[in-house]
């Protein structure tokens, strides 16, 4: 199956998470292609209903690469606003449409196929793994993952694009705040205590989190800046980021409101962790009940790490470009294994401004691109 028709296979799935609908037809369609190639696998679920592909080529002398990738989808939106059906992974001009094209199924195909085709010429092990839960956070199947394995290196699929390696990512801090006031009739507000008042007035001093300078480690500064025109740069990337997101308060016009609430994002960067920048929180909000909703750490792998130097010397080698080494200020599953100590690269093929849109797409280029780098990568490593 070329690569380009095994993308639009994968597509045909509508595996959209949330809710999780579809992955256990997806997971075993991919159980299936590697069988079909000789090579076995289990379907694993570690948490009932998320099932996991994996598949190792039995070697177990010497180093253990991992390659991960995640085939859950997030919804189409609005399914009018498509070109063409989200999920008929149509094929036209040199590209592949569809939900989950860019994110990740490109990938998930290009790493499907290298595995398949050099598993049993490598000398050493080397795990294929299929996850379904990366858009909802990955605690149903990386972080398990993590846990069980212990590799050398992990190898994510995910779009860094073709000419480019994603070496790390921000933290994440999201809270909810709750302010609580008392009833009035709203043509006499002094009666009451109004929440939603005392709300704006602790998101307006929150926001001066984004002002607060973060020493960056300074072998990460180029990395952290490289794709990112400068100003948003300064204000969203090198520091932390504050977008409340989600807002309720109040039950009429004319009444003084006696709950609020508000969901904030914030993403850290590294040179801080997730518990000094929640007690800055604490320092900065006055009136609010903070709740932690989600939090985890900045994680990266060093730019002279010797897996991402022979990656950049691969990309140069198979498409003669200079890679650029980059910092995300979203998330991967990659942290995970990160947080166990295990250096992860960040390299599949996408389409920047595709991930999540309407009409997403990869090209063929891109496709075949990465596969290139990744199959010459995997059998040169060692």
């Amino acid at each position: 199956m070329e690569l380009e028709e095994l993308t639009s296979k994968l597509i045909q799935f509508p595996t959209v998470n949330p809710p999780g609908e579809n992955l256990l037809d997806c997971a075993l369609f991919i159980k299936d292609y590697l069988s079909s190639q000789g090579f076995s696998s289990q379907v694993v679920e570690f948490e009932k209903g998320w099932p996991v592909v994996i598949s190792e080529n039995g070697n177990r002398n010497g180093k253990l690469i991992m390659l991960n990738g995640h085939y859950d989808v997030v919804p189409t939106g609005d399914v009018n606003k498509w070109k063409y059906d989200p999920f008929s992974g149509k094929i036209i001009d040199d590209k592949v449409y569809g939900r989950g094209s860019t994110d990740m199924k490109g990938g998930l195909a290009v790493f499907m196929k290298v595995f398949t085709e050099i598993a049993d010429k490598v000398n050493y092990n080397l795990i294929f793994t299929a996850v379904p839960d990366e858009e909802s956070g990955g605690d149903k199947g990386s972080k398990y993952l993590a846990d069980r394995y212990k590799p050398d290196l992990v190898l994510i699929s995910e779009p860094s694009g073709s000419d480019s390696i994603n070496i790390g990512e921000k933290g994440l801090l999201q809270i909810k705040l709750i302010t609580k006031g008392k009833v009035a009739h709203g043509s006499l507000p002094s009666l009451g205590e109004n929440a939603i008042m005392k709300l704006v007035k602790d998101l307006i001093q929150l926001e001066k989190i984004k002002e607060i300078e973060i020493k960056i480690p300074d072998n990460l500064i180029e990395a952290m800046t490289v794709r990112i025109p400068s100003e948003i740069a300064k204000n969203d990337v090198l520091r932390i980021s504050f977008n409340p997101g989600v807002i309720k308060g109040g039950v009429k016009i004319n009444v003084v409101p006696d709950y609020a609430e508000v969901e904030v994002d914030m993403r850290i960067p590294p040179g801080i962790n997730s518990d000094e920048a929640l007690n800055i929180v604490r320092s900065l909000v006055k009136q609010s009940e903070i709740i932690p909703l989600d939090l985890s750490e900045p994680n990266y792998t060093p730019p002279d790490n010797e897996f991402v130097k022979k990656l950049e010397n691969t990309i140069y080698k198979q498409l003669g470009i200079k890679a650029k080494k980059y910092i995300i200020t979203g998330a991967t599953d990659g942290r995970y294994f990160r947080y166990k100590g295990v250096p992860v690269i960040v390299y599949g093929p996408g389409e920047l401004g595709m991930a999540h849109a309407y009409d997403e797409f990869i090209s063929f280029r891109e496709l075949r691109n990465s596969y290139t780098v990744m199959k010459d990568y995997l059998l040169t490593l060692f």
